[in-house]
């Protein structure tokens, strides 16, 4: 019998492990999936980072380190440059070094894929296949950390609205499949790029340089087929002078935009989500990190004397909400395109990604 079970070994599913591996016989269900994201810690992610006494090692740093954001906006035909705090990082060694801090206590499973659990009075039958071999555990506490599209969620909280879903694809070139002309006027090789069209989407898209591969990204609404929704992006790029070549990689996975807070889930007494998973994303800028740590931290809180306090957990996470609420008002300044035109004529500076 295992006091917790975690599903989902990324950024809140690992460092909630880390963090309650000296009080409780944890379960970690590590499925090896590489989420499609552009690894940008924002500032606020870094100062969470601090909070938990993490210091970064240098092999997880990808180069170069942009110390600029600019924003182009189609829709007003503006580009604007601002200062920003960014660290570039390598996802895959990110999450790698995370799992890395588990202790050796915790029972990690790799390649595991979850597929249900099943209460008995005040625990759970989970059952998941490892290594594509079926197999059953039993938890007092089943933890929800899989990301957007959760399956967790979905399974014990079906009523709860889903946040608005999108899909996230990004293509990676090499080097020597990008050219850019002198005019382009963006240097996509130090800037990280932030995008707005509303023709697209009415999210945003970006660029971002990483260890001499350029990503080219976007998030656009989920009912839009996904390999039809770059196409356009890519050939109105080519228009104004960034040439692209054969992408070496494609990638895309869902996330959650929650642009209602009754589409935040944090669960019950003893189903509990985390991270995307209850729906702690930016809807302003799909920035996930941040949360991802805090809400593994006040979980880890919320745990003490052998069991869960859920009103503690709610109580410690009022900061989140209130953060998110901040993020619902920054929309029409970055959404809108009337609104940011003046937004951005005027000075005024809203956080990407």
């Amino acid at each position: 019998m295992y006091d917790i079970g975690i599903v989902g070994a990324g950024p809140a599913g690992a460092t909630l492990a880390r963090l309650l591996a000296d009080r409780y016989r944890i379960l970690l269900l590590d499925s090896g999936r590489q989420k499609c994201c552009g690894g940008i810690l924002s500032l606020v992610a870094q100062r969470v980072l601090a909070q938990l006494d993490l210091a970064l090692p240098k092999h997880i740093f990808a180069d170069p380190q942009p110390s600029v954001v600019t924003i182009m906006d189609w829709d007003n035909h503006l580009v604007r440059s601002y200062a920003r705090q960014y660290i570039n990082i390598d996802r895959s060694a990110f999450d790698r070094w995370l799992l890395s801090l588990v202790p050796k206590t915790v029972d990690v499973r790799n390649n595991a894929i979850y597929q249900k659990s099943e209460r008995n009075g005040e625990s759970f039958t989970t059952h998941f296949r490892e290594n594509e071999e079926p197999k059953t555990a039993q938890v007092r506490y089943l933890v929800g950390a899989d990301g957007a599209f959760s399956t967790v969620r979905r399974e014990f909280f079906p009523n709860v609205p889903t946040p608005t879903r999108y899909i996230a694809v990004q293509h990676w070139f090499e080097q020597d499949a990008v050219s850019v002309d002198s005019n382009f006027g963006v240097d996509v090789w130090s800037d990280y790029t932030g995008i707005f069209d509303s023709t697209l989407t009415d999210f945003y898209m970006w660029t971002i340089p990483k260890n001499g591969q350029l990503i080219l990204g976007g998030a656009f609404p989920l009912e839009k087929n996904r390999r039809a929704s770059a196409a356009p992006l890519i050939e109105k790029l080519e228009s104004l002078g960034l040439r692209l070549d054969t992408p070496v990689k494609r990638e895309a996975g869902q996330i959650f935009r929650p642009l209602r807070q009754n589409s935040l889930c944090f669960g019950d007494s003893r189903v509990i989500l985390l991270g995307e998973a209850s729906g702690l994303i930016s809807p302003a800028t799909a920035e996930g990190f941040s949360n991802a740590f805090v809400s593994a931290l006040h979980l880890a809180k919320a745990f003490h004397k052998g069991d869960f306090d859920p009103a503690l957990y709610r109580r410690l996470l009022r900061n989140r909400l209130w953060r998110h609420w901040g993020n619902l008002c920054k929309i029409p300044f970055m959404f809108n395109p009337w609104v940011r035109k003046y937004a951005m004529l005027s000075g005024l500076t809203a956080r990407c990604r």
